[in-house]
């Protein structure tokens, strides 16, 4: 998984100009322990916006099953590690293009890009649009065919709200199966 990992940051690099940080540590966790951490329910004291999912959390094994609201890929900026679900398959395009997409967060990260933004849907743009270029070129295959999102969903993820930062950084994939 290094090589791969090592390839698709000179990818990114090539593509971008950033400067390469170190590769991130990749954490496989599973679909509860990713939920939690998506939502910031293992924080104390927890966010009030998640206040209300992570009360709920107890019933979050009853959907894990159709893997909705179940992020397979977060980076995690504090501690620039790759959180990666456990039923991750290193074989699979639309698992590489996760791994893919948080390590163009760690190298954005790293290269001071988080404090030049107005908001994180600048940072999801440049990501997804990163994203589709190494999906076309590597697999022949466009993002919206691959993780389930059609244009609109991904016009969504990326729009800068009025007020900044969106109130969920990271919107699950429900396509995913």
């Amino acid at each position: 998984m290094k090589e791969i990992i090592f390839a698709m940051m000179l990818w990114i690099h090539n593509a971008t100009g950033y400067v390469l940080p170190e590769p991130p540590e990749l954490k496989y966790l599973s679909s509860f322990e990713t939920k939690k951490f998506a939502y910031g329910c293992d924080l104390n004291p927890i966010p009030q916006k998640s206040k209300d999912v992570c009360d709920a959390k107890d019933f979050w094994y009853l959907d894990d099953m159709d893997r909705q609201n179940v992020p397979l890929g977060l980076y995690n900026h504090e501690t620039q590690t790759i959180i990666v679900n456990k039923d991750f398959q290193k074989t699979e395009a639309h698992d590489h293009s996760v791994i893919f997409h948080e390590l163009v967060h760690h190298i954005q990260h790293a290269n001071g890009i988080y404090d030049e933004v107005k908001c994180f849907g600048e940072l999801e743009k440049e990501a997804y649009n990163l994203q589709n270029k190494w999906l076309i070129e590597k697999y022949n295959v466009e993002i919206y065919e691959t993780i389930g999102i059609n244009e609109l969903m991904l016009l969504l993820i990326t729009n800068c709200q009025a007020n900044g930062w969106p109130d969920h950084p990271h919107i699950p994939d429900p396509e995913y199966k």
